[in-house]
């Protein structure tokens, strides 16, 4: 029998992360599942769980993308501001605007300086303490190509700028992705990822912010772009994007992602894991936007969304478990997790 070492008081002392543990104390470790569902899109014995096999760098702590911690100007110019719906993420305040022309970017955007950044600082920082014998190494790059788009120009404007001026967003996405890429190559160098994941949020819990065929052909090229300069640094690339995007999902796998993160239950996600899982992984799948997502959930309630997860889209392929609750300003995330983990450990537990 096998458990997740966390839930153990005895074992926590001794516990690296990525590791389930056997009942006699033996240590299995959970890379190679989700290796093999993630990047060789395999059908598993069991579903691996994403924060148990991987380590995330970058994200929210790259304030020359989401400005200071607790809110501020990023280094585009765009302001940011803390909040506790967002677990403490930054969100675009969406005042003052950068960029209220698409056509006069190459008057008004400026891009981070990337040689001011302290790369070889940060990689000390924040690879501390991870054991890349037990789990992986992700980076997570908020603000893509779409997202930064509309960062500069304010939400409205920028989805109108995607229609309205077509050829004008296309050299703004080309030069955010040139950006991108040399950001990249900084990163591989002095961090070394395993897995590079942009951010990039396309959807609303109910439709697409934009049609397929715009994505088809402003945006793709660009995933594209980073994704190859990504395999061409040894990086698996994983695509953040939350809301209801399944209809991109052959797209998605044209760009060339290894898999899909965030992935909600509005999206048909078993029939995806069943289509395509050989294809593209989907990591995610708890709702965490419904009851299940709130600190006020009862640990059965959670349970029952768990094993919802494990059971209707472990069936397919290529499928990883992942989720999370809004701690707030109340909890830490350990208190917010504790329950998603022990329900986890639960069906671990039988393989």
């Amino acid at each position: 029998m096998w458990r997740i070492c966390c839930l153990s008081s005895t074992s926590a002392r001794t516990k690296k992360p990525g590791d389930l543990c056997g009942g006699d104390g033996a240590v299995r470790n959970d890379k190679e599942t989700f290796w093999a569902a993630v990047v060789a899109h395999q059908k598993t014995d069991y579903v691996p769980m994403y924060s148990l096999a991987v380590a995330n760098i970058g994200g929210q702590r790259e304030w020359w993308e989401n400005g200071p911690s607790g809110g501020g100007k990023d280094a585009f110019g765009v302001a940011w501001a803390g909040t506790e719906s967002a677990g403490g993420a930054g969100v675009p305040l969406g005042n003052p605007i950068v960029l209220e022309d698409v056509t006069r970017w190459e008057e008004r955007v400026s891009f981070p300086d990337l040689d001011a950044i302290p790369w070889r600082d940060l990689a000390d920082a924040w690879l501390a303490g991870i054991d890349r014998e037990r789990q992986y190494v992700n980076y997570s790059a908020y603000n893509a190509q779409f997202e930064r788009v509309t960062h500069l120009m304010g939400f409205v404007e920028g989805l109108c700028a995607f229609t309205e001026e077509p050829e004008a967003t296309a050299a703004l996405l080309r030069a955010i992705t040139d950006y991108k890429i040399a950001a990249l190559e900084r990163i591989s160098h002095y961090m070394h990822p395993d897995f590079y994941t942009p951010f990039d949020d396309l959807a609303t819990q109910r439709s697409l912010f934009i049609s397929p065929a715009v994505y088809r052909a402003l945006v793709l090229p660009e995933h594209r772009r980073v994704n190859d300069a990504c395999r061409a640094l040894g990086i698996q690339p994983i695509l953040h994007c939350c809301g209801r995007c399944e209809a991109l999902i052959e797209d998605f796998i044209d760009a060339g992602f290894t898999a899909w993160a965030s992935a909600q239950p509005v999206n048909d996600i078993a029939r995806i894991t069943r289509d395509y899982g050989g294809r593209i992984a989907v990591i995610g799948g708890y709702d965490t936007n419904g009851v299940p997502g709130t600190m006020e959930a009862s640990d059965a309630a959670v349970a029952d969304e768990v094993d919802r997860c494990l059971t209707q889209y472990g069936a397919g392929t290529g499928y990883v478990f992942s989720g999370m609750r809004m701690p707030g300003a109340r909890h830490s995330r350990d208190e917010a997790m504790a329950p998603i983990l022990k329900a986890y450990g639960a069906y671990a537990a039988r393989f």
